[in-house]
């Protein structure tokens, strides 16, 4: 049986990770086969496998370590999981869950200071109801726990990790609800309890990883690098030097979205599956697309 190569290995190789976000076995089988050395399961990605729209926090801690099981169990590269807030406010409870996800197979994962109230739910609310208040910016704690509790999770999962290769990343999101500066003392903290990588939300340009790196020193995590006006927002070589050596990113959504319409856009009409079955997937040869349909896997 080939040995899977540890996402600690690969972190602590120099190498700098580009990671796509995957949400199933199915994905996850398809970015391997295409070449990728590890994957992030994305929270919102799973969402719109499982519920058919944006994350509004309704996937249980179950769900998450059957999908994470479920692609472990496929591949052989490293699977770092969306963790969100530990499926729990108590430290032990996080301790617990952290332990399931690693006997799941997570090789990683992060941990964030958001609350259950997160994402879609909050943003879909306030635009249906312009003149509401939004209580993020009143009363931020809606949005991010306090410093303590969020530390306290993090020290209480890296106890969970302790004797194994897994990566805890302690990731915050107090830039959007405090400012940057309380999402960098956190960031601080969080590699002083040994949190051997962090993330901070809300960072797109240059310019915020430099402010960030110039204070968190080693490992950090840039959340879903985006292109805008059809440019890249960062180049990956800039931000590696600044210590960001995993990178993510979401682009399976699109594309197998994309597929998904192209061929029944052309089948319905037809009343056969003549395009489909003939559409030579934008001239692969015909062992690549064999081997991209069958996802057969050596064990």
């Amino acid at each position: 049986m080939k040995k899977k190569i540890t996402a600690k290995e690969l972190f602590e190789s120099g190498e700098q990770i580009f990671a796509p976000c995957v949400y199933d076995a199915m994905s996850a089988r398809a970015a391997e086969l295409s070449g990728y050395n590890c994957l992030m399961l994305s929270g919102g990605a799973i969402a719109y496998s499982m519920d058919g729209q944006p994350d509004m926090a309704f996937g249980t801690l179950d769900e998450v370590i059957a999908v994470v099981e479920a692609i472990t169990n496929t591949v052989d590269i490293p699977l770092i999981a969306d963790f969100d807030d530990g499926y729990g406010e108590s430290p032990a409870v996080v301790y617990r869950n952290v332990k399931r996800l690693i006997r799941a197979g997570a090789a990683g994962f992060t941990l964030e200071d958001a609350t259950g109230i997160r994402g879609f739910e909050r943003h879909e609310y306030f635009d249906a109801n312009p003149d509401a208040v939004d209580p993020s910016k009143e009363h931020p704690e809606t949005v991010c726990i306090s410093r303590e509790a969020w530390l306290a999770k993090i020290k209480a999962a890296l106890a969970a990790c302790e004797g194994t290769d897994c990566i805890c990343i302690a990731r915050t999101h107090a830039a959007s609800a405090y400012g940057m500066e309380e999402a960098i003392t956190r960031c601080e903290l969080a590699k002083e309890l040994g949190a051997p990588m962090t993330m901070c939300g809300g960072i797109t340009f240059l310019e915020d990883g430099q402010r960030l790196a110039a204070r968190d020193h080693g490992m950090k995590m840039w959340p879903d690098v985006i292109c805008i006006d059809g440019k890249p927002a960062v180049e990956l070589a800039d931000i590696k030097e600044l210590g960001f050596n995993f990178v993510t990113m979401h682009v399976f959504e699109k594309s197998a979205l994309y597929g998904i319409f192209k061929y029944g856009n052309h089948d319905i009409p037809a009343q056969n599956v003549v395009f489909s079955t003939k559409h030579a997937m934008d001239g692969l040869s015909e062992a690549d697309q064999k081997k991209i349909l069958s996802m057969r896997r050596e064990f």
